[in-house]
């Protein structure tokens, strides 16, 4: 399928469905919806999935997340039958909706092509052998056989974003290595520039409009061993060009994970969102629902909890809800956490799990409820202590 998204196109997708919040993402111009379809877990196999992410289409998201990892690449291969059905079929255009993909993870066949590379001696260059069965890499060969690859699953021309998808094992694993963090760091930033200019060349191709990283560790500690800085890899991008492509980020971000907002890791005691504010980059936010504290699974929904933690559970959206008077009226928390995060300036589109029509309908109402966006650090902050 030609085209890509537009900034009109993108406009024109939001006035049909006006009762949803949309956000501008800054440069790149896109009209994109405060939430958009996170593809973990979804594949083309699953008739309830691509039912989901039709109703989601149609009714006012415009924004899909996915990657070549998801679902071993059926999760890719499900967008582009998607795409292609609503487009074929009038419902929808290519330039109306941003599509997302990342690039990094070698696990089921890429780890099988892997060992079979190895086996012949061609190994990946640059390849870091995280665990069993996983492996990553981000050097430019092995990005641009992805790439055609994705696209092929995808049946585009051009993905919108593409991500370095968590470009930060590299900083795992070395960790293991007893070398010096200094030379350790000196190491990932080159990698990470010499896949922004193999990236650079891609956009130049057409193959993607522009490019990013998804990382959990943009909002660590700035001594943390596996902090990804955003201040240094947005200099590489500077450094590569005035006019580099270097344009999204993605991050965890929920009512436990508070970091990118209260951890000052960044220039002159920044948060990680207020420095990406300031550059005009746009902003994705993982986990929204889906906590994870030292290290436990925590799911900010009170219908997955019965009896004491039940009550835990809804005693701990009370207290959040008492920060903002008009959060006081959210049902629940789930839309609550919606609600915190797509009304803090800075964050472009809140990814969300929608593998079932319902969760789909939910995202939907919480979207159709106006709301303030604003700086908000104290109430992050508040949030923080509780």
């Amino acid at each position: 399928m030609k085209g890509s998204a537009t900034l009109l196109g993108t406009m024109n997708y939001a006035q049909r469905h006006s009762d949803i919040s949309y956000q501008s993402v800054p440069h790149i111009g896109y009209c994109v919806s405060s939430a958009g379809f996170g593809c973990y877990r979804v594949d083309i196999s699953v008739l309830e999935h691509q039912q989901s992410l039709e109703k989601a289409l149609v009714s006012g998201i415009n924004v899909i997340d996915t990657s070549a990892n998801y679902a071993d690449g059926g999760s890719e291969a499900l967008v582009g039958k998607v795409l292609h059905a609503l487009v074929g079929k009038g419902q929808l255009q290519r330039e109306e909706v941003v599509v997302v993909s990342k690039v990094g993870y070698l696990q089921g066949k890429n780890y099988q092509r892997s060992q079979e590379r190895k086996a012949k001696g061609q190994p990946f260059a640059d390849l870091v052998l995280y665990d069993k069965g996983l492996e990553h890499c981000i050097h430019p060969a092995f990005l641009a056989e992805q790439l055609t690859m994705s696209l092929a699953r995808l049946g585009l021309e051009t993905i919108d974003c593409y991500l370095l998808h968590n470009p930060e094992y590299y900083l795992s694993w070395a960790k293991t290595q007893n070398v010096s963090l200094e030379e350790v760091r000196k190491e990932y930033l080159r990698r990470i520039k010499a896949a922004f200019i193999h990236l650079e060349s891609e956009v130049a191709k057409g193959r993607i409009s522009y490019y990013g990283i998804s990382s959990n560790t943009f909002v660590r500690p700035k001594n943390h061993f596996e902090f990804t800085s955003l201040e240094e890899v947005w200099h590489i991008a500077e450094a590569i060009s005035p006019q580099h492509h270097f344009r999204m980020i993605e991050f965890p971000c929920n009512l436990f994970e508070t970091g990118a907002i209260t951890e000052k890791n960044q220039l002159d005691d920044k948060s990680l969102l207020e420095f990406a504010v300031d550059k005009g980059l746009g902003v994705l936010i993982n986990r929204p629902l889906n906590a994870i504290q030292e290290g436990r699974l925590i799911r900010l929904s009170e219908k997955v909890y019965q009896g004491e933690a039940a009550q835990q559970a809804i005693e701990f959206k009370n207290k959040v809800a008492s920060l903002e008077a008009t959060w006081s009226k959210i049902p629940t928390l789930s839309q609550l956490a919606l609600r915190v995060l797509r009304s803090t300036k800075g964050i472009s589109s809140v990814l969300v799990g929608m593998r079932r029509e319902v969760y789909v309908e939910e995202v939907l109402h919480e979207l159709r409820q106006a709301t303030k966006t604003l700086e908000r650090k104290s109430t992050w902050e508040q949030i923080r202590k509780l």
